[in-house]
């Protein structure tokens, strides 16, 4: 057993106790370390709170129960250890991640419930996003690789970041600060780290969850914004060349919330940026949180 964590924080969580981030270990024989054979939520907490939890556990917990990972804890126990990490780091306005791995023991390749699995929950301060990219928007590129129909795994957070670390240095090579991924039938799936959406005219339009991406929960946030708002909101297929006659442009996720994408390969997106439908749904997140 060796200390592998140097995550920037004080306190962590893991197997059942908080301790000081320098103690902790895993077993080198952990099905997470070895096979990626884990998963993961990350979200935020605001002056002290945190954002959307309730959702984010149940997606874990769901993703748990189709792995047949082991995943007993409670919602209310979850919190208690987050709001207790967040006391003993002094953080407020933090970065959280939950990991959950298998645990050790068991075939390599067989899905068993029967492991004692690894629960690591970290909070850190959270590193904003540029200012400026809220302002002026970001570049996205089209990725050159492909995202199955068919595979399963792109529904859930797993720890296996193999492909989009791929992605991630295939936008770096071109500046961009993330990547359009299609799928095989030659649709808008998401991005590397976010989902999508596009305003066309005054309706809002996202893919839908059968291009297989992950059902994202600020993704479902915006959805439920639009529909408390009146705002016409679509889920459905469609191509770049669509997205690239848009008006507006944004992606999403639990860290960077709401941003404008100003950019897209050679096509300037809309006539502003952020755009009048992209400010609204700003202001009514931030309104939320």
């Amino acid at each position: 057993m060796h200390s592998i964590f140097n995550i920037m924080t004080k306190f962590i969580f893991l197997n059942n106790k908080i301790i000081p981030d320098t103690d902790a270990g895993i077993s080198s024989g952990d099905r997470g370390f070895l096979y990626g054979d884990s998963i993961f939520e990350t979200f935020r907490s605001y002056d002290g709170v945190s954002f959307k939890l309730t959702e984010h556990i149940e997606r874990m917990r769901q993703s748990a129960k189709w792995l047949k990972i082991s995943f007993k804890y409670t919602n209310t126990e979850i919190s208690k250890i987050i709001e207790e990490l967040i006391d003993k780091n002094n953080n407020r306005n933090a970065y959280i991640r939950i990991t959950l791995s298998r645990g050790e023991g068991g075939s390599a390749l067989q899905m068993n419930d029967n492991i004692n699995p690894t629960i690591l929950i970290h909070v850190k301060p959270y590193t904003p996003y540029d200012r400026k990219l809220y302002e002026n928007g970001m570049y996205l590129v089209v990725s050159n690789y492909r995202r199955s129909t068919t595979n399963p795994i792109h529904c859930h957070k797993s720890t296996n970041l193999l492909t989009s670390i791929l992605l991630k240095e295939e936008a770096n090579k071109k500046s961009a600060d993330e990547a359009i991924i299609l799928n095989t039938d030659g649709y808008v799936a998401e991005c590397i780290v976010s989902n999508i959406f596009m305003v066309s005219g005054e309706s809002v339009i996202t893919p839908s969850l059968d291009t297989n991406i992950l059902p994202g929960i600020t993704r479902r946030t915006v959805l439920d914004i639009c529909n408390d708002s009146s705002i016409p909101v679509n889920e459905e297929h469609f191509t770049v060349e669509t997205m690239l006659r848009a008006d507006e442009v944004f992606i999403t996720n639990s860290l960077m919330e709401i941003m404008p994408v100003s950019k897209i390969e050679d096509s300037k997106i809309g006539r502003r940026t952020p755009g009048k439908i992209t400010q609204q749904l700003m202001s009514a997140y931030k309104h939320l949180i």
